[in-house]
Formats: C-alpha cells, sequence, structure tokens
C-alpha cells in the first residue's frame, strides 16, 4: 500500500481560521505532507489567500476580494471568531509560500485558482508570476473548478503542474483531466467511489479526495490508495495514516 499525502484543507482549519498564516504553521507543525489553499485577485493585482468572492464571512470587513487594493486587505482581522489569537491577517501567496518552504522544504502545495469573475485571466497570470519565481515551484498543482482556466494555465506555463477540480458526478473526469495535461483530479469524497480512483490511476493521474474528516472515511480513503487527503483534521489524518500504513 503506498503512502498518501495528507494536505491540510485551508490549514488546520478545523482548530484556527482558515487560510491565514498560523493555520498553515500549525498544520505544517504536524507530520503531514502538505497545505490546500485558495486564491483571489486583488484590485492592485496581488494574489491574496481567501476563500469567498468578498470578505464578509472570514474578516471583519466587507467588500469585494477585488475591489479592495492590497493594503486595504492587509488591515483586516481574519481571527474574528479566535479572540485569544489576536489580529491575523489575511495572508498574501507570496507571504505564504515563504512560510511554508521555511517551515518545510518539501512540502506540497495545492493552490486552488478561485474564478468567481470574468477577470479569471489575470488571476491565473498573476498567480503563476508568484509560484514560478518560488523555490516551491516544483511542489505547487493548481486546481480549480474552473477548467478553462486551468487549460490556460497549462498552455501558457507548461513547466507548472495543473489538476481539475470536480464537484458532483466524476464520470469520465479522468478523460476530461487527460485533455489538458493534468498531473491530478480533485474529487469530492461524497461522489469518489474505488472505481473512480482505480479508472484514474489506469490513466496515470494522482488522484486528491476532498474534504475528508470523519475517521471511517479517513481510513477508507488511505485503504484505496488515494494519493492525497485534503482535510481539516490533519491530526485525525496523520494518525490514521500512520496506524494503517505502520502498524504496532
Amino acid at each position: 500500500m503506498s503512502s498518501v499525502k495528507i494536505l491540510g484543507h485551508r490549514g488546520f482549519s478545523s482548530k484556527y481560521p482558515e487560510n491565514t498564516r498560523i493555520a498553515f504553521r500549525k498544520a505544517l507543525e504536524l507530520p503531514i505532507d502538505g497545505i490546500e489553499l485558495d486564491v483571489h485577485l486583488t484590485e492592485d493585482g496581488v494574489p491574496v489567500v481567501i476563500h469567498d468572492a468578498t470578505v464578509n464571512r472570514t474578516t471583519d470587513g466587507e467588500g469585494l476580494v477585488s475591489r479592495l487594493r492590497s493594503d486595504q486587505i492587509s488591515l483586516l482581522n481574519a481571527a474574528n471568531a479566535y479572540p485569544e489569537l489576536g489580529r491575523q491577517e489575511v495572508p498574501s501567496l507570496q507571504d505564504v509560500l515563504d512560510d511554508a518552504y521555511q517551515c518545510k522544504p518539501h512540502v506540497c502545495c495545492n493552490i486552488e485558482i478561485k474564478v468567481d469573475d470574468g477577470n479569471w485571466e489575470a488571476l491565473v497570470d498573476a498567480t503563476a508570476a508568484v509560484v514560478r519565481n518560488h523555490p516551491l515551484a516544483s511542489q505547487v498543482v493548481f486546481s480549480s473548478f474552473h477548467h478553462e482556466s486551468i487549460a490556460y494555465l497549462k498552455q501558457r506555463y507548461p513547466q507548472l503542474t495543473v489538476g481539475l477540480l470536480f464537484g458532483g458526478d466524476t464520470t469520465d473526469a479522468w478523460n476530461v483531466a487527460r485533455q489538458v495535461g493534468a498531473y491530478s483530479v480533485h474529487l469530492n469524497a461524497r461522489y469518489t467511489t474505488a472505481e473512480h480512483i482505480a479508472a484514474c490511476h489506469a490513466s496515470d493521474l494522482r488522484v486528491a479526495v476532498w474534504t475528508v474528516d470523519a475517521a471511517p472515511d479517513l481510513e477508507r480513503f488511505i485503504r484505496l490508495n488515494t494519493d492525497y487527503l485534503i482535510t481539516n483534521v490533519p491530526d485525525t489524518a496523520q494518525r490514521i495514516r500512520d496506524s494503517i500504513l505502520s502498524p504496532v
């Protein structure tokens, strides 16, 4: 049985504010393999790490990320629900990659391109520019539900690694992924079967499954030789993986 890689979903998001530097740092203090994060583009063209198109849910501010400058976003607190942690800013992609590299030079990073408007080419280009010049470039996998943006990224920057995200039915996901030169498919755990994983592997594609938190599901996907598990509970996932792959 091969060793599945564990990625902290938005960092260690079951215990720390999602997509913050502390959430990523705490995830990477665990004996896991990497992190998953989301990027949007600010009004002044800076890729920042935040899940939603607006800052409303995860910060003390309001407004569209794409209509706020990076200096405005840097003033917001992304840890409103965690007063004991003090102020945690919305980080830039550069900051997150720098932190990750300092913590674990061989860390895996899954960057999800969040496409919520028509300006996705600028988002892809700006994000790729940060990654291409970073020591972690070879360990980054880009993914998105917006497959056109991934096809564009791979065509424009063929040296970068890409994967396709699927939210529901995974029928024929492997063929769609091969058409854009993808390295991986990223499948919703709710709809993913052993047959789907086997079909992807038969097409020489890696499989990432998201978001897997319940212990029975973690165990099942580990035993199915899933390549990457994206989870909010990386501590639990790591314990279960180690108990299966290195039984006492």
